[in-house]
């Protein structure tokens, strides 16, 4: 088994530089944490969490509640996260709470018993206050979604200016008959139906009840939400879905139905998955990046918990549109400006 002095004998530093690096002392140089982190990679040293944990009285370890494990968004932003924890000698446990609030609070249950440092949401279906609560007393940070008046760190992508220009585009593109597909309950789903509705303000367009379809981001609901729409009188001629998978419900239903993906119809999605690219036609999304979103998650939740008396804060990470054949017929149109 390796110990901390192979570590820093394959490194060229001392122990002590090693022990500050596995401490996470800000008098490190970064190059030289870099370095020795790298290393430590390398020769495969695992430090002893147990005596450290048991002098400093915690645990190394931050619990990570998912609504699911099946959403592939999601598993992206989880290995960020995970990566962000390894570097800082921390290890994550991942549960899924399946929508379920008991459930979820049998979870939370390892925070206020000390088995968990602290908590990322992914999501959550606890009320505002009791999140309040519990953000004011331990260490927990949501990430990607959120609870609207919930006084918790969050962590996440302007949503509203993402989907205000992705229906810009679209109307500069020609499209006047505009859908969208979105979670009523989803925070992120809403601030994307509010920047739909305000380029369709600003372009002088109508905001039709009719073309507001609901979905809950899976590929099932976006299949049944381009029926409804495509049963309209007037059906769209853009649809505007606020996830990839609804998205891809969308076009398998097109083509079921006979219609033309891109062509009666310009899609675009929102999170840039694996799927996006393989999807005939392929996709037009919002790019996010899952990782980087991890990251950044997981480094506030780590502020949170090694400086208890930090100030809270939120953090916004930068997006793109990502313009595939499923927008092309639209394409040159929607790029002159």
């Amino acid at each position: 088994m390796k110990t901390i002095k192979d570590v820093a004998k394959a490194a060229d530093v001392s122990v002590a530089t090693v022990s500050r690096v596995l401490n996470n002392d800000s008098a490190v140089a970064a190059a030289t944490r870099e370095h020795v982190l790298q290393v430590i990679a390398e020769v495969g040293y695992a430090p002893n969490a147990l005596g450290r944990n048991l002098r400093r009285n915690a645990t190394r370890r931050v619990l990570v509640l998912l609504p699911s494990i099946a959403h592939e968004f999601l598993a992206g932003v989880v290995r960020g996260a995970e990566q962000a924890a390894w570097r800082r000698g921390y290890q994550i446990v991942v549960s899924m709470t399946h929508a379920n609030a008991e459930l979820e609070r049998q979870y939370v249950h390892m925070l206020l018993q000390r088995s968990v440092d602290g908590i990322l949401f992914m999501s959550s279906h606890l009320p505002a206050q009791e999140l309040s609560e519990l953000s004011a007393r331990y260490p927990a940070v949501m990430c990607d979604e959120c609870i609207e008046g919930a006084k918790v760190p969050y962590v996440g992508i302007d949503n509203e200016q993402a989907a205000y220009e992705v229906t810009r585009y679209l109307i500069k593109g020609g499209c006047r008959r505009i859908a969208i597909i979105a979670h009523p309950q989803g925070y992120a789903s809403r601030l994307r139906t509010r920047g739909y509705q305000r380029a369709l303000r600003e372009m002088g367009l109508c905001d039709r009840p009719e073309y507001h379809a609901k979905g809950d981001y899976s590929f099932a609901s976006g299949a049944r939400a381009c029926r409804q729409l495509f049963s309209l009188a007037e059906p769209p001629d853009a649809i505007f879905a606020s996830s990839d998978l609804m998205a891809a419900g969308v076009i398998r239903r097109m083509h079921e139905m006979g219609l033309r993906p891109g062509e009666d119809a310009a899609i675009f999605g929102f999170d840039n998955i694996h799927l996006a690219r393989i999807l005939t036609p392929t996709l037009s999304t919002v790019s996010q990046s899952k990782l980087q979103l991890g990251r950044k998650a997981m480094e506030l939740l780590l502020e949170r918990i090694e400086n208890p008396g930090c100030e809270s804060r939120d953090a916004c990470i930068g997006h793109r549109l990502i313009f595939r054949e499923s927008t092309r017929r639209i394409e040159k149109t929607a790029q002159a400006d």
